[in-house]
């Protein structure tokens, strides 16, 4: 007896033996989260059981989805993650999700080719962004009223998205959804739009439609065709392919691979290793990569020129670089915020741990679970080798940055920063961040906080720390800065990054500084506004203002803010946004209320400068903008006329325009 009661445990710790389910209820379940050490609760809902159904349909909902609860038409089990506190369910709020649906295929009789994501206004984009990012994991994506922008779309190649929106959508514009879809569709990836006549932030109607086409779509496992694109190797996994690593760490990878019969065609960019799951593809005999033909085996690398077959990849022993600064903190590993006890300002530092504690990136409402928070003088060595720590405070404040501080590639002396060969900073009145591996524990990452300000400064700094960690929303990973200096209004003085060596990246430029106008983010604007009507045939651009506060009281201007004198081309080129537009038409009545509203007050910019009596009412006049800003116009209560996908930019398409020479 003793032997069969082990046994039963061991196989309900493995997850082979299924707990008791509970049917046709709603009740909280939990994962434990080794982001935070905590178990965090998410709500469930089960179907009555059916018989003849071994294994049911999970229904992933993101900020509310289809009125169809599981029943008898449609049994499913259906799930609500709870740590939704980041836009776009990114960083902690991916990892969030994620466990969620590992928890249930683990514990619930789940098909794994029939996991569903859906979501409505903000986890309809979520939804979009989980799916981009883990495209193998779901067989369709059902967005309501929202699309979203700035995700690859090339990852969809194999995954059915189906968009539901209102044309009289004023919160979330149906331009985005328009436009997205006709990029999608372009690209050959299976979506569609289904547009309710006169409807708002809502889909009316009977919802049953809408399952019916979610539970007729299945995931393929191995795909005959992969396109793929992502910003970091963790996130590189496709079906039967997985990219191991970047040539450039800081440039999106890409991969369109095929495989027929007993030959597997891949094409890559900025790839330099990568597997293959053999068991998936067990035809194929002949791997071409670029312009190599090997043989059929689990993990290739670039080998000078050429491809070659290699073993597998050993365990580091230093933590592996990638792109993101403070987002790689919030992937699930666990966290730990350390405020400095020493000098005068420690109930400062620990209010700003404290925030930060509260919040899994630069977010506007608190999350219900909060990381864990402890001082300096208590921190053990068994916690440092744990968990990533996020260090607040001077050298002279916090006494474990001083012990680290000698072993970091940056000096500070007298409040003057020197990093490589890049000129001195003082650091007066600015806040320093910097992420590397903790030199003690080189698996695990730390991220100083040190805020160099008076008094008055510290105050403010500490009601607002999270704001302070580059990077931490997740959002353009391959631009984030892992060392980064700005004043408490977020004008930047530096912004450096690593190789995937941890190196600092000599960046040419760093004798040529920012012109003093570009100090004010609307000029920024007018050289994106310049550079888009270049590349297209709009009659005006337009773009965020100075004085927009969003429509939800929050900036969707993603342009920074330089400090003139110690912000350098070299500090630009940091930078690698691909910025997504669209082109749209406005009559010339509509675009003097656009200006009436906007423009006169600067919530919004337009080049070239309008003159208001030399607009025709009757007449057509073609808009670009940046996707988000379709948004800020659907507050007019009128949607574009004939939106379609706008030409894209970089930043380093900016460079011109801004410093004057390549």
């Amino acid at each position: 007896m003793k032997l069969l009661l082990t046994t039963v445990l061991c196989l309900m710790m493995s997850g082979l033996l299924k707990a008791e389910i509970r049917w046709d209820a709603t009740f909280n379940e939990t994962y434990h989260s080794e982001a935070d050490g905590l178990d965090i609760a998410f709500g469930v809902r089960t179907p009555p059981r059916v018989e003849g159904i071994e294994t049911y349909p999970l229904v992933v909902v993101l900020n509310g989805g289809p009125r169809v609860p599981p029943g008898e038409q449609f049994p499913h089990f259906q799930v609500r993650p709870s740590r939704n506190g980041i836009w776009g369910y990114r960083a902690i709020s991916t990892y969030d999700a994620m466990q969620v649906i590992a928890t249930m295929k683990r514990s619930y009789p789940i098909d794994p080719n029939r996991v569903y994501l859906v979501g409505s206004s903000a986890g309809g984009s979520g939804a979009m962004h989980l799916a981009s990012c883990f495209p193998d994991e779901f067989a369709a994506v059902l967005p309501l009223i929202a699309a979203g922008n700035n995700y690859p779309l090339r990852n969809f190649v194999n995954l059915p998205v189906a968009f539901h929106h209102g044309d009289r959508d004023w919160t979330s514009s149906i331009c985005n959804a328009r436009v997205q879809t006709q990029r999608m569709q372009a690209s050959g990836c299976p979506t569609i739009l289904v547009e309710y006549a006169g409807a708002g932030h809502g889909v009316p109607g009977s919802h049953e439609p809408l399952m019916t086409w979610l539970f007729e779509q299945r995931r393929i496992p191995a795909p005959g065709t992969i396109r793929h694109e992502c910003e970091l190797p963790s996130l590189g996994r496709s079906y039967w392919l997985q990219i191991d690593e970047f040539d450039d760490p800081h440039q999106r990878a890409y991969i369109d691979a095929t495989f027929d019969g007993n030959t597997a065609t891949i094409q890559p960019t900025n790839v330099v290793a990568l597997s293959l799951k053999l068991d998936l593809i067990g035809t194929v005999k002949t791997v071409r990569i670029g312009k190599s033909t090997l043989s059929a085996s689990e993990h290739y690398r670039v080998q000078g020129a050429r491809w070659e077959v290699s073993g597998s990849p050993s365990m580091p022993q230093k933590r592996l670089y990638e792109a993101g600064g403070a987002a790689n903190l919030y992937q699930g590993e666990p966290l730990l915020i350390v405020y400095g006890t020493g000098g005068d300002h420690a109930n400062q530092l620990r209010a700003a741990a404290q925030k930060i504690a509260a919040y899994g990136g630069p977010v506007h409402t608190a999350m219900r679970h909060r990381f864990p928070v402890v001082a300096d003088t208590a921190l053990t060595d068994e916690q440092q080798a744990r968990c990533h720590l996020i260090l607040i405070g001077k050298p002279d404040e916090n006494s474990i940055t001083a012990a680290l501080w000698s072993r970091l590639p940056a000096s500070i002396d007298q409040q003057i920063l020197n990093v490589a060969d890049r000129e001195s900073l003082r650091l007066e009145n600015q806040v320093l961040g910097l992420l590397h591996p903790n030199p003690s524990h080189p698996t695990r990452l730390l991220y100083i906080l040190a805020p160099f300000v008076d008094k008055a400064g510290l105050e403010y700094f500490s009601k607002s720390a999270q704001n302070f960690l580059a990077g931490s929303d997740g959002f353009d990973r391959v631009s984030q800065p892992d060392l980064i200096v700005q004043d408490l209004k977020h004008s930047i003085a530096r912004q450096m990054q690593f190789g995937k060596d941890w190196r600092w990246l000599d960046m040419p430029g760093s004798d040529t500084p920012v012109p003093s106008h570009l100090e004010q983010r609307a000029n920024l604007a007018y050289a994106c506004m310049n550079l888009m009507l270049s590349k297209s045939d709009a009659d005006f651009a337009l773009w965020w203002g100075p004085a927009d506060k969003g429509m939800w009281g929050f900036d969707f201007n993603h342009l920074l803010s330089y400090s003139p004198g110690s912000y350098t081309l070299a500090d630009f080129r940091t930078q690698h946004r691909i910025c997504e537009t669209t082109l749209g038409s406005v009559t010339g009545a509509e675009l003097k209320d656009i200006w009436t509203r906007w423009g006169h007050n600067q919530e919004l910019l337009i080049a070239p400068e309008i003159t208001v009596d030399n607009l025709d009412d009757e007449s057509e006049y073609r808009l670009h903008i940046p996707m988000d800003l379709y948004i800020k116009l659907g507050q007019r209560k009128k949607n574009l006329g004939a939106p379609r996908p706008g030409p894209s930019f970089t930043s380093e398409e900016l460079i011109p325009r801004i410093f004057g020479h390549e």
